[in-house]
């Protein structure tokens, strides 16, 4: 009887196991995020770095010189945030100035404030 018990307790510890393990044991852990998306671009970054120089440029809150940061504002001459109004989705902007500087060392986090005008 107790080698009975010793061989169920061997096979059901023997099918965890089985069922635990990958296909592929020397796989690594997938990221929540795809290794070509923006997130993991913007991580495999060393920060802090220059702030990119954006003046003269088409305003576009997808460019890739701005994709990395959380907190951008983008002030039209009114003064209203653009990036808050869907209305101003059709109008086109060239940026003007930025804050901080072109090349002052920011973070992903550091807020970024873009003064705009309407392009030509």
């Amino acid at each position: 009887m107790r080698i009975r018990s010793t061989i169920a307790a061997v096979t059901i510890a023997a099918a965890a196991l089985t069922a635990c393990a990958s296909s592929n044991p020397s796989s690594k852990p997938t990221p929540s995020y795809a290794s070509d998306s923006v997130t993991a671009r913007c991580r495999a970054e060393h920060w802090p770095q220059p702030m990119p120089d954006v003046r003269g440029k088409h305003f576009d809150p997808l460019d890739k010189d701005l994709q990395c940061f959380d907190n951008v504002k983008a002030i039209a001459p009114d003064g209203h945030d653009v990036m808050n109004d869907s209305a101003d989705q059709t109008q086109s902007w060239t940026v003007t100035a930025s804050k901080p500087a072109t090349g002052v060392k920011v973070t992903t986090a550091t807020p970024i404030t873009l003064v705009l005008r309407a392009a030509d």
